[in-house]
């Protein structure tokens, strides 16, 4: 029973060795796979912090684009400009109405002027 136990120990052995040396090699035929994954990891690494701080400007962006449309537009510049449009298009009724009053003081400026020029050389004939 001595040499079974022995032979047990020495093929116990041997599969050790066997192992260390089948790993070291598996080891060293696997270290540019290895390697090619570490560099892997790194770059998704810095594709994370890259697409946080990505995710963060667009965070600030969105905000910065409802500032614009609720705070800007609907609150300050859209009353703003009714006003405005208000003011412009009472000021253009009015115009529009007196147009054709200036038109009618125009013709009638006209005609005084000939009535004047008239009476003035009546005038001029009747001193002479």
């Amino acid at each position: 029973m001595v040499d079974t136990e022995m032979l047990s120990a020495i093929s116990d052995l041997l599969e050790e060795k066997l192992e260390q040396k089948l790993d070291a090699k598996f080891d060293q035929k696997l270290q540019p796979l290895y390697d090619k994954i570490d560099s892997m990891e790194e770059r998704m690494d810095s594709m994370e912090n890259r697409m946080d701080s990505v995710e963060k400007r667009l965070g600030n962006l969105e905000q910065d684009v409802h500032y614009i449309k609720v705070v800007q537009l609907e609150n300050d510049i859209r009353p703003r400009l009714s006003t405005i449009e208000s003011c412009y298009l009472d000021t253009y009724k009015r115009y529009q109405k007196s147009t054709e009053k200036i038109d009618s003081m125009a013709e009638n400026i006209e005609i005084l002027n000939l009535t004047v020029s008239e009476h003035s050389s009546k005038l001029a004939h009747l001193s002479v």
